[in-house]
């Protein structure tokens, strides 16, 4: 079976399995509201642990390369704030399930 026979049963299975389970999601309840904010404590936890452990190597990496060339001052802290936005983006995702 070549890839795009492949591709072509994939992409038709998810197609149809979509359909089926937003077929049934429309006949159960509504979830509880638990699970709304379990869902806001997760999409905000995960990502501050990984921007945490970012920001730990790319300060260290930054402050190693601060000591030995301080003009690459500017470009260092790029690096170290873009580890920041990870934490950002899991807050931004919990604000948006929060609306």
């Amino acid at each position: 079976m070549n890839m795009k026979t492949t591709l072509i049963i994939t992409l038709t299975v998810m197609i149809a399995s979509a359909t089926l389970i937003g077929a049934a999601l429309a006949q159960e309840e509504k979830p509880p509201q638990e699970y709304k904010f379990l869902s806001m404590a997760i999409a905000v936890s995960i990502p501050s642990i990984g921007a945490g452990y970012a920001v730990a190597k790319t300060g260290t990496a930054a402050a190693a390369t601060i000591t030995e060339r301080p003009e690459l001052f500017g470009r260092t802290i790029v690096y170290v704030g873009m580890a920041e936005g990870i934490a950002i983006y899991g807050l931004l995702i919990a604000f948006l399930i929060w609306i």
